[in-house]
């Protein structure tokens, strides 16, 4: 059932084609009016109906909303609450139990019955860690809280499962992998349009600073390999509207691209690899977006015009409705785009390596974000390597394909076990491949 949630998107937003977006944006932060355009099309009548339904469901909230306006709060009041909290070894210890507690019970109820003979393992909070004044004081604070979507129900079971590898990221922080620069213009660069707000609402905005390009996340997904039916997570990037598609191609942590070049003989025969070479210009490739194929540019031999003469060979009732893009990879920039949010677009390249991108959030940038650096790498899932034959207790580096004591070809092995095996005395016909090649971009 995870494998399906973790394979299942959308439902896909409304198309947004991202230079409107970043000029309404940005018009909306110089003129300081920001308006929600659902909000808008509603009629009075339908706001008081969502307005009291929004009451009813949480009296409570309408009040602190009407708080922090008034002692013009901001989210870095909450923010600074929040890190005291996990600041404080007693208050962070004292949480983390309740929600261990809370998921127990919930899964408790929600797993079948154990079968005779064996014991459901409970989770038990140690003795004295409630006594604390502060955690009691807390605790009151967080049973106070009448949001019922904060509460854990059994249904929530169906969402639970544990830690896989993609979750986990091997990055400590942002990586930059290209050279794309976050851009600011003045604010007579763009023209700024007025709204409906009246003057004494709109709040100045004298230090609003405009940015020519938005930042988009998106997350990459592979197929998995004994399971070619589902995807797994592989990486998440920020990319700038100004920058191409060919920017994100080059910068995708992808295998294929990382190959050692064979090296011929004379007969044309492979005679061993070459990892100093290691092919990093993606020759062939596309990007399919809202039915839009955008190739390599090859005047020979583009990706698009083959796919293109592969799909008319199938029956006419189940062709996709797809057509050749003006522009290829390395032409077709963000800002030329419209997306959907949550909506899989499908990646070609390296022959048959497949890759699917999910936009996650399409935003304007921010003072806060990196300057430098685009495409910027937010999440890398662990690699998982295959363990050494012989040893069988660490991840193998070597293939050595046809050596005869190995028993088997291609054989996997671990660095140490190469050299205690030593060279053979007959090494003709005899291959080193090395399995841990790092990542151009990395």
């Amino acid at each position: 059932m995870s494998r399906g949630f973790d394979s299942s998107f959308g439902p896909p937003s409304q198309p947004i084609n991202v230079a409107d977006f970043l000029q309404q944006a940005n018009s909306a932060v110089l003129s300081g009016s920001f308006t929600n355009a659902s909000w808008e099309q509603l009629t009075p009548e339908h706001r008081n109906v969502v307005e009291a339904e929004i009451n009813e469901r949480c009296p409570s909230s309408h009040y602190i909303i009407l708080a922090l306006i008034a002692h013009q709060s901001s989210i870095s009041d909450l923010k600074s609450s929040l890190e005291q909290v996990w600041d404080n070894p007693v208050l962070s210890a004292h949480v983390l139990r309740q929600h261990e507690s809370t998921v127990a019970s919930v899964r408790g109820q929600a797993d079948a019955p154990v079968p005779k003979g064996r014991k459901r393992k409970r989770h038990v909070a140690p003795e004295g860690s409630e006594s604390s004044p502060e955690a009691l004081q807390l605790q009151e604070k967080l049973d106070a809280v009448n949001l019922r979507c904060w509460r854990l129900t059994v249904e929530s079971a169906l969402c639970m499962r544990a830690a896989k590898n993609s979750d986990y990221n091997a990055l400590d922080a942002p990586k930059k992998t290209g050279t794309g620069v976050l851009q600011i213009l003045d604010h007579g660069d763009v023209g700024a349009t007025r709204s409906s707000t009246p003057d004494s609402l709109r709040s100045p905005s004298p230090d609003a600073i405009s940015y020519p390009n938005a930042v988009i996340s998106l997350t990459v997904y592979n197929r998995i390999s004994y399971l070619p039916g589902f995807l797994t997570r592989s990486s998440q990037h920020a990319v700038l509207s100004t920058q191409t598609l060919g920017d994100l191609l080059r910068v995708l942590p992808c295998a294929s691209s990382n190959m050692p070049m064979e090296e011929l003989d004379a007969e044309g025969d492979v005679s061993g690899y070459n990892i100093t070479n290691q092919t990093g210009d993606h020759v062939g490739c596309l990007f399919c977006i809202e039915d839009l194929i955008y190739g390599d540019g090859r005047e020979t031999a583009d990706y698009a015009e083959k796919l293109i003469a592969h799909i008319q060979k199938s029956p006419e009732d189940k062709r996709p409705q797809i057509k050749k893009a003006s522009t290829s990879v390395s032409e077709t920039t963000f800002n030329a785009l419209t997306l959907r949010i949550h909506q899989p677009y499908w990646i070609l390249h390296q022959g048959n390596c497949e890759h699917f991108f999910v936009i996650d959030q399409i935003r304007l940038a921010h003072t806060s974000d990196p300057p430098s650096g685009y495409p910027l790498m937010l999440h890398l899932a662990p690699t998982v390597q295959d363990i050494c034959r012989a040893c069988g207790k660490v991840p193998a580096v070597h293939s050595i394909v046809g050596d005869m004591r190995l028993g088997e070809s291609p054989c996997l092995l671990c660095a140490p076990c190469w050299r205690t095996m030593g060279p053979p005395k007959n090494d003709e016909g005899v291959m080193v491949v090395p399995l841990v090649i790092p990542f151009i971009n990395q």
